[in-house]
Formats: structure tokens, C-alpha cells, sequence
């Protein structure tokens, strides 16, 4: 049901439940934090308020001295106590209405209104009591003791009366003229709520308290109706926050006090929720524009992803691979289902082509590119384990005959046969392969020389017996070369031809096998000098470089030329790469003689260049110059000293070359594209191991092998093949071309595959340099006058 949504609806509905999840989890866990938060900071805060409430407090209790000595310095009282029998009076006199020796006095910054106002002569005794209230003066003030007196004398003291917190102070009134203390004045009142709100300015309803010395329970709160004396602060805690708690001490008491301030705790959470809100607003509205603001991105990348799901339903429609017969909406689904046939259709076709590449169509044995790669396996495994290995090579006898005479399907049944009996006859870990005509060979690794002679003798004999093919009975022998790896040589080139030197020296002297032997090898000496010819020819620059042109296959146009190197002996004639260049492997000389290639045709490709013809030059490397770490060094030196784009320069890679060591390969081709010089893959085809990598290699081109295009016009599998690399390299995004094109039908079927470019003797053969330079100018003209 969910595939069925098209794909831009179900990001939204996917998009909306995850914003959704997000944005409740978000605010879940943001909320608590800023909560956290927001009443941390609230607290500090209050504690600072509360502070001040404690320095309030503290203010309001000192400023009680401070109005006494006001009071008792008036002259007013001073009259008062000093009229005549004032002193003898013996009962108090407990004013209703306020005496006229009391003054208003505006005390420190707040007024201080003291519940009751004493006089005492100088024995302490009481004369005069006055509350401010009109009422009765409290017994426990009436009947103060001595020491009580002393205590809050000068200075405003607490004490506890009657189970009640009072606040005292009492002050000498002395005369004025001799300084002598004629009476006393005490003011009092009691600490109270309506004495705890005035000595404070409370806002956001803070009620502050004191506590007992349990400071657990309130003495006296500034709102007994909320906060009344008794309660216990447990019992307050889901209503208030008790901030400020601590002992206060301000000088004089006999109480053990402690201070603290009650913020309601529904204040808090009111300013806690405010601010929550208009945050929670803002992440909404956030939420929302990231919302529309993905999904507007979703709409642009759905759209472009509609159009590639087109392009890859449009192209696997046209591929033989079976399609869902449920169509789903879901592009993403779409696309990943295309993807997986094509995939699969794809690694078929891989496999099929890797083994059409590395095996014999008729036989359907290795050919010789796959022994050459297993038996270079093979000699480098050989080196960590010490192993010996022997190489054969076979050539069946009298087979020229039997094809003249019989014809080639006769000839093609045997060669079939042959395979057969040799692969019977082998062990298991061996392998049989077919070079190409009524050639084979065999691999037989882990062994010794006397154990395969063995395994030939055992082959001869089955060679002995007739082969039956359409009614004729064939005599059909065989005549084997055998070469022992290390001891006639750790080189694959060299164990071949060594092998082929064994094969052709048992045909000579009618022998079944033979085993190499230097002595037998006619050309080993020769080699040795022309190996050193060759060392001498590359020194001294005696070698010359030929160009091959190469065209665009639709237009004709010529776009550049592929550098092929010839060697003139002045005793031996032409000597061809195919002779010389493994000489130059084995000896090391590749590298040198590849340095030489590299500097001429830079120097010929920058002179045309120099001319106003923009054409690209391709070189071969070998896998030992790929692997050479001077080698990047060495051409960029070369680019620059002609001043020649690396753009206009190509080096050609066989595959087998690449995939000798594929990583260490990718990073050195990975340095020559970033260079910018262009990167060939040469031979394609023959091998079979590099399809895997080579959508990782930074490739620019692939080069068909010219043994699919010369017989292309007869041989439907080559046609195959060819048709086969060019749809992957198109697929891949490479450029084709095709080299070895020697016939008009090759050129025809290549211009119908739509192969990229051509190259081969049809359009033209190897030119040296002074000949291409005037195919080029012929060139020129004639696109001149056709612009005339």
C-alpha cells in the first residue's frame, strides 16, 4: 500500500511525522532545560531580593536606637521629666491619648513607629507608658527586668516576652547642662506581622518570616493570614519558595533568629510559563519554516529524480531483462528495481564477456592471455613459497594436412578432441590452454621436471590412439616443449619462448617431448647481442617514431595520431616492436626507452600544435613504467618544456598491465589524470579481470583489441564483443575506439555500432613524422578551400 504513494508524498507524510516526533521530543527536553534554566536564574534572583530583605529588617531594628536617642534628646521630654514631682510620682501613668513629650520624628529613610513608648526615672522605675494605639500596655513591659533594661540599653535589642518576640530599646535622657542622666526612654514594640511588613518593601507578594531556632517552624511571618505563626516550612513547600534561609544576627538578642523570604511558588511558575511560551512559539514557527523549506528542496530533487527514473525505465525497456508486472509509484523503488535487473543483466554480460575474453570459443579452454595471467600468478607465488613449476607448449602433428585436405571442420573436431584428451590426462590443479591454431599448452604448477615428463609420457600415449571425427580415422600426434620455472627462467616471456624453442626442437628430430636446454637455443646468444644493440639503439636515439592517425568514425575528421616506435637494424633490417619491446621488459630498457617516446612525441605533438593543428598524441606504456615513480615527474617536465597542454596527450595502458597490481595502478592513473593528461585502456578485451575496476580507474578511453575487429566481418562472436564493450563504455561514459580496422566492412560495422573513433591501415598506415606533418597540411588546404 505504501509503495503505491508516490514518492514527493511520501517524503511529505514521512517528513511531517519526523518534524512532528522531533518537535515534541525537542520541546519535551527544551522545556524541562529552560526550566531548569529559567528558575536557577529566578532563584538567584530572589536570593538577591532576599538579601535585601534581611538588610531591611536589620535596618528597621537598629533605626528603634536611633529614634530613642532622637526622642530622649527633645526638649520636650527633657521638660517633662524634670517638672516638679515628676521624679516622686509613685504609681505610672499609662497614657490613653498621646502625651505631649512625644514628637513625631521621621527616623533613617522609613518612618519608625514604635507600639510603646516608657519613661523611667534614673532608678529605672516606670513614670509614664504610652501605646500608640490607646491601649493597655502589656504586663511583660510594665514588669521588664533590670536586665532587660541593661541589655537594650543604646542599642535596639530582641527579646522574648511572654513566649512573644519584642524588640527594646532604651536611652538616657541626661540634663544638658551637667550631662547627668535624669531619666529613661524606651520605645518597644512587638514583632509582629504588621512589624514585619513595615520594615520591609515587599513586591510580587514576597512574605518574609522568622524562624524559631529549630528553623523549622515561622515565629512571626509579614502575612499571618498565609503564613501564620507555628507552621511548619514542610508544609509550605508546595506552595512557596523559601529563599534567604540562614541565622540573622544584628547585634543584640537573646533569640536565636533566622531570616528568610517566601516567594509563591505559583509566581514562579507563572514567569517560568510566559517565558516557555513565547519560546515554544518560536520553535514552532521555526519548525514550520524548515518544514516548508525541505519540502520545497524535496520537490526540486523528487523532480530531477523523476526525470533519471525516466531515463533508466526508457533505457531498460530497451534491454531483454524481465520487468515487474506491478508498477509501483514510488520513484526511489522504481529506480532501485531497475537498477538491481540492470545490474544483474549487466554482471551476466560481464561474465559471459569476461569468458569469451579469456577462453577459446571452440575448445572453450584458456587462451593465451589467461595462461600468460595464471602463470604470472603463479611465478610471483612461487617466489614466497620456493615452488617449482613447468610450462608446456604442444603443437599437434600433421594437422596443416588434415585441415587442407579434409577441410576445417574436420580440423576444428579434432583440435576438440586433442583439448579433451589433454585435459584428461592432467591433474586437477592444472591447466590446459589453447594458444591459437594447433597449439596448447599446459600449466602444471607444484611440480618437478621428472614428475611432468611423467604426466607427457602418459599424454603421448593417448595421442597414440586414432581420432574418430565424421567416420575418418586420424593418426594425430603431438610434439611437447617443456621449460622449468626457476631454473630455465622466472619470466613469463622468457618460459615461453624457451618453452617454444623445447616444442620446436622435439618437431625437428621427431621426438614426442623434449626438455629445454640452452644449447639447443639457436637465438639465446643472438638475443644477448641484440639485447645489447637495443641498449645502444635507445642511447644514441637510433630508433624513429611513426604516427598513426586516427579518425573520428561519423565525420572522418582527423583528431590524432597514436606514436608507434620502429626499430631499422642496419644488419637485421625491421626489427618489430613485438621482437624488441620484451627484450626491453626483461632488460630494464623499457623505462628509458619509454622516456624516449615521451620526449619525441611531446616534441613533434607541441611543433603541430605550434602550426595551428590541436591534435592529441597517444604513447603505450608498459606496467613497469606505470609502476615507475619518476614517471609523473618526467612528463610533466616534458609538457612544460614543449609548453603542450597535457590535455592533447594520451598514454595508452593494456589492461593486463593495470590489473598486475590494480590499487597501486588507481593511484598512479589517479596523478596522471589530475595532471590532465588523458588515460586509454589498450587491447580491451583480452583480459578478464578488470571489468571490476575499471569504473574506479580515471579513464578517458577504451581501445578495442584489433584481434575482435580484424575478423569482425566473418566472425559473429567478435562482432559481439566489439558491439558488447562499446555499449559499456558508453554506458560508462568513455570514448571507443577501435584499432587494427583494415577493411571497408570492419569501417561499415564500426560506423553502425557507433564506434567513437578508428584507427588501422583502411584509413592509413604508421607515417613518420615529416609524412604526417603533410597528411596535415592537406588537411588544412582542403578545409580551406571547402570554405571557399
Amino acid at each position: 500500500m505504501f509503495n503505491n504513494i508516490s514518492l514527493t508524498l511520501k517524503i511529505f507524510i514521512i517528513t511531517i511525522l519526523l518534524v512532528t516526533g522531533v518537535w515534541f521530543a525537542a520541546d519535551k527536553y527544551q522545556t524541562n532545560t529552560l526550566k531548569k534554566i529559567f528558575y536557577t536564574k529566578l532563584t538567584e534572583r530572589f536570593a538577591l531580593q532576599a538579601k535585601e530583605h534581611r538588610t531591611s529588617f536589620d535596618h528597621y531594628v537598629r533605626s528603634y536606637n536611633q529614634a530613642a536617642r532622637l526622642y530622649a534628646s527633645s526638649r520636650r521630654l527633657l521638660k517633662n521629666v524634670t517638672q516638679p514631682g515628676w521624679q516622686s510620682s509613685s504609681s505610672p501613668i499609662v497614657h490613653r491619648t498621646k502625651p505631649g513629650w512625644v514628637y513625631e520624628y521621621s527616623v533613617m529613610r522609613r518612618f519608625v513607629t514604635p507600639r510603646y513608648f516608657l519613661l523611667y526615672d534614673a532608678q529605672m522605675n516606670i513614670k509614664e507608658a504610652w501605646n500608640i494605639y490607646g491601649e493597655d500596655i502589656p504586663n511583660e513591659l510594665l514588669n521588664l527586668t533590670n536586665l532587660h533594661l541593661r541589655l537594650a540599653q543604646n542599642q535596639s535589642h530582641l527579646t522574648l516576652l511572654n513566649d512573644k518576640p519584642y524588640l527594646i530599646t532604651f536611652e538616657a535622657i541626661k540634663d544638658r547642662e551637667d550631662n547627668k542622666t535624669i531619666a529613661y526612654l524606651m520605645l518597644s514594640s512587638p514583632i509582629d506581622s504588621e512589624f514585619m511588613y513595615d520594615s520591609q518593601e515587599l513586591t510580587l507578594n514576597n512574605i518574609v518570616a522568622l524562624l524559631k531556632a529549630d528553623k523549622e517552624t515561622v515565629m512571626v511571618s509579614s502575612n499571618a493570614e498565609q503564613i501564620p505563626a507555628g507552621i511548619k516550612l514542610s508544609e509550605l513547600k508546595n506552595l512557596y519558595e523559601v529563599i534567604g534561609e540562614g541565622f540573622f544576627d544584628y547585634g543584640s538578642s537573646e533569640l536565636v533568629i533566622n531570616f528568610v523570604s517566601f516567594i509563591p511558588t505559583e509566581e514562579v511558575q507563572h514567569l517560568t510559563s510566559a517565558t516557555l511560551t513565547e519560546e515554544r512559539k518560536l520553535r514552532l514557527i521555526a519548525g514550520v519554516i524548515y518544514t516548508v523549506l525541505f519540502m520545497s528542496i524535496i520537490l526540486l530533487v523528487t523532480r530531477r529524480l523523476k526525470k533519471l527514473t525516466q531515463r533508466i525505465v526508457d533505457f531498460s525497456d530497451n534491454m531483454s531483462i524481465q520487468l515487474p508486472t506491478i508498477k509501483p509509484r514510488d520513484q526511489l523503488i522504481i529506480l532501485e528495481d531497475r537498477f538491481k535487473r540492470l545490474a544483474n543483466a549487466i554482471r551476466f554480460e560481464t561474465a559471459a564477456l569476461e569468458h569469451q575474453a579469456s577462453h577459446d570459443p571452440l575448445t572453450d579452454l584458456p587462451n593465451r592471455k589467461k595462461l600468460n595471467e595464471l602463470l604470472q600468478n603463479e611465478l610471483l607465488k612461487n617466489v614466497r613459497t620456493n615452488e617449482k613449476l613447468v610450462l608446456i607448449i604442444g603443437d599437434l602433428n600433421h594437422f596443416k594436412e588434415i585441415n587442407d585436405t579434409l577441410g576445417h571442420h574436420i580440423g576444428d573436431l579434432v583440435l576438440q578432441q586433442a583439448a579433451e584428451r589433454l585435459y584428461n590426462n592432467v591433474r586437477k590443479s592444472d591447466t590446459v590452454a589453447r594458444l591459437g591454431g594447433d597449439e596448447f599448452s599446459i600449466l602444471l604448477p607444484n611440480i618437478e621436471i621428472d614428475e611432468a615428463i611423467r604426466i607427457v609420457k602418459d599424454i603421448n600415449k593417448e595421442f597414440k590412439h586414432p581420432f574418430i571425427a565424421e567416420n575418418n580415422k586420424l593418426n594425430v600426434g603431438i610434439s611437447l616443449g617443456l621449460v622449468e620455472a626457476p631454473t630455465h627462467g622466472d619470466d613469463v616471456n622468457i618460459l615461453v619462448q624457451r618453452a617454444d624453442v623445447a616444442m620446436y626442437n622435439a618437431k625437428k628430430h621427431n621426438l614426442s617431448y623434449t626438455v629445454y636446454d640452452p644449447k639447443n637455443d639457436d637465438n639465446h646468444i643472438s638475443r644477448l647481442q641484440l639485447m645489447a644493440e637495443l641498449r645502444d639503439a635507445i642511447e644514441k636515439e637510433k630508433l624513429n617514431l611513426y604516427f598513426q592517425p586516427k579518425y573520428e568514425t561519423l565525420s572522418g575528421a582527423l583528431i590524432g595520431a597514436e606514436a608507434l616506435i620502429r626499430w631499422h637494424h642496419p644488419v637485421r633490417g625491421l626489427i618489430e616492436p613485438d621482437e624488441f619491446i620484451p627484450m626491453a621488459e626483461q632488460s630494464g630498457l623499457i623505462k628509458s626507452l619509454t622516456r624516449w617516446i615521451i620526449k619525441v612525441s611531446t616534441l613533434h605533438c607541441a611543433q603541430w600544435h605550434q602550426l595551428g593543428f590541436q591534435i592529441n598524441v597517444s604513447i603505450n606504456v608498459s606496467t613497469q613504467c606505470i609502476h615507475d615513480p619518476k614517471l609523473i615527474a618526467y612528463l610533466y617536465d616534458s609538457f612544460k618544456r614543449n609548453s603542450l597542454p597535457p590535455e592533447y596527450f594520451t598514454l595508452e595502458i593494456t589492461e593486463s598491465d593495470i590489473m598486475t597490481h590494480p590499487i597501486r595502478a588507481k593511484s598512479i592513473l589517479n596523478k596522471i589524470k589530475s595532471m590532465g593528461a588523458n588515460i586509454s585502456i589498450d587491447d580491451f578485451g583480452t583480459g578478464y579481470s578488470s571489468l571490476a575496476y575499471l569504473k574506479q580507474l580515471p579513464v578517458d578511453e577504451i581501445k578495442i583489441d584489433r584481434s575482435f575487429v580484424l575478423e569482425m566481418a566473418n566472425d559473429e562472436n567478435d562482432k559481439t564483443i566489439v558491439q558488447a564493450v562499446i555499449d559499456l563504455a558508453r554506458n560508462l561514459g568513455h570514448k571507443v575506439i577501435a584499432e587494427g580496422v583494415e577493411t571497408k566492412e570492419a569501417m561499415d560495422i564500426l560506423t553502425e555500432l557507433r564506434c567513437d573513433y578508428v584507427q588501422g591501415f583502411y584509413t592509413s598506415p604508421p607515417l613518420a613524422p615529416d609524412e604526417f606533418s603533410e597528411l596535415l597540411s592537406v588537411i588544412q588546404g582542403i578545409k580551406q578551400h571547402s570554405s571557399l
